[in-house]
């Protein structure tokens, strides 16, 4: 496992919280032209990948040394982004356990099931804004009946190859304990508190805080998961590592080395670079990102070599 780094971690989390804070509470009603305060609002948007990282380093307890500072560190990242921490980290670390799972193959609708037009409707709106349309929306799910949430839960969390239903359910249970209620119900009342008074402070200048969400909506929901679309069903780990310019791969926090971190999601986000390679069938990180806007495929299910499932979904991505 690399070195945590630390001091920079809380440094630049410092940083972007500061940035965060400016543009909801005191941009807003400060006497400048219009277009400089959008100018201001897309900056901090161009920092949302940077955000997530940390967020995302902090749900795999390499954020900050030490359990309790890292989770703290983690749970106000969390809060400024937008979503309760333990929410966040339940949905990921669900993401690692399910990778192209039946279940977690966003790009692949089955004809039997699924309309087309309905898979593509749900396809870009997901890509587009759905994905952080909806972890906004866990701010007021969360505190829908705890036997409602665990019928959702199961049902994102079905027994499958690997996974059985006592070990879905021992996750399901850890996210629903009281004290993991609690704290999501509390990230979330301090998200919808954060969120009010920005609208509130905002008064006529309320485009501004739109403009926010819905950048910041556009870039996350883009790349969650670009690293994954099109990529071999019959390999849990798969992703790409996505060619980036080195100014571009600091800005990801080395999100583009997804791959590496899918082998290795122990390294925090410096060690990834140093652990990462690029193979023959990697892509760019532009086009791993826009090539989703060819919309979903029909499974078409084979036997691999290797005798397990696959979908052809490469055949036109």
């Amino acid at each position: 496992m690399g070195a945590i780094p630390a001091r920079t971690n809380l440094m630049l989390g410092g940083i972007l919280l500061a940035a965060n804070a400016f543009v909801l509470f005191v941009l807003p009603p400060i006497a400048l032209p219009m277009w400089m305060k959008f100018a201001a609002v897309a900056i901090v948007v161009l920092t949302t990948p940077a955000h997530w990282a940390l967020v995302h380093d902090a749900i795999h307890s390499h954020a900050l040394p030490g359990r309790t500072l890292n989770e703290r560190f983690g749970r106000v990242k969390a809060i400024a982004f937008g979503v309760p921490f333990r929410a966040a980290r339940f949905a990921h670390l669900r993401h690692h356990r399910y990778n192209r799972a039946p279940t977690a193959r966003e790009e692949v609708f089955d004809p039997n099931t699924q309309s087309r037009i309905g898979a593509y409707a749900f396809h870009y709106l997901r890509i587009s804004i759905g994905l952080y349309a909806g972890e906004l929306a866990l701010c007021a799910l969360c505190f829908l009946p705890r036997s409602v949430l665990r019928r959702h839960l199961q049902s994102l969390c079905p027994p499958t190859d690997g996974i059985s239903r006592a070990s879905a359910d021992a996750a399901i249970d850890d996210a629903l304990r009281p004290a993991s209620l609690r704290q999501i119900r509390a990230d979330a009342l301090c998200v919808l508190l954060m969120l009010g008074v920005a609208a509130f402070l905002s008064g006529s200048a309320w485009p501004l805080l739109a403009a926010l969400l819905v950048g910041r909506g556009l870039i996350i929901s883009h790349l969650d998961h670009a690293p994954h679309h099109g990529t071999p069903i019959d390999q849990r780990d798969y992703a790409f590592n996505m060619r980036a310019p080195r100014w571009l791969q600091l800005a990801l926090l080395n999100f583009n080395f997804h791959r590496t971190h899918h082998e290795n999601p122990q390294l925090p986000w410096p060690a990834l670079r140093d652990r990462g390679d690029f193979r023959a069938d990697d892509i760019s990180f532009v086009r791993a990102v826009f090539r989703q806007w060819r919309g979903p495929s029909p499974s078409t299910i084979h036997a691999s070599p290797r005798g397990a499932e696959y979908a052809l979904v490469t055949r036109r991505m």
